[in-house]
């Protein structure tokens, strides 16, 4: 099943993906492709709109990527005693070789302004090393892209 959304529309029914687990994010054709593994439980619901996502096991979400200088990545740290936030810019690349190399990445939510389309995510990269290490400080990932589309292919 393919869903394709219209940016303008404040009401972006992501809630099949919250908390699902991100499998893999990929860039190939000024597509950012991210690949979710899906598992539905239905006591987690209180109406049947799950019913129509309950024969899928995974998704794209396809962020059809206009313009990259102006797409933004940003990871952010937990508040620490004090109440700080500690925060890390990194380019589209670096976003993506993180990610795939977490320990685990979760959806929490998208939303959109016009041709703006932003991601959140919760990684954890308590077993990180190497290259990786520097990201265990850090648990959510934001990434706003300038986009005009974006689809939702579910199999």
């Amino acid at each position: 099943m393919l869903e394709v959304f219209n940016l303008s529309d404040i009401n972006i029914p992501y809630g099949i993906l919250h908390d699902q687990k991100l499998k893999s994010i990929k860039y190939e054709d000024n597509k950012l492709i991210f690949t979710f593994d899906i598992k539905i439980y239905p006591e987690d619901y209180t109406n049947d709109y799950y019913k129509t996502y309950l024969d899928y096991k995974h998704c794209d979400m396809i962020v059809y990527v206009k313009d990259e200088p102006f797409n933004y990545f940003r990871m952010l740290s937990c508040p620490d005693k004090r109440g700080q936030l500690k925060g890390l810019d990194l380019n589209g690349d670096d976003f993506l070789e993180a990610l795939n190399n977490a320990n685990s990445v979760t959806f929490v939510e998208c939303a959109t302004t016009y041709s703006e389309f932003s991601i959140e995510l919760c990684a954890d990269f308590y077993n990180a090393k190497g290259l990786f290490k520097k990201f265990k400080k850090y648990n959510m990932c934001y990434a706003i892209l300038d986009t005009d589309r974006v689809e939702w292919k579910w199999y």
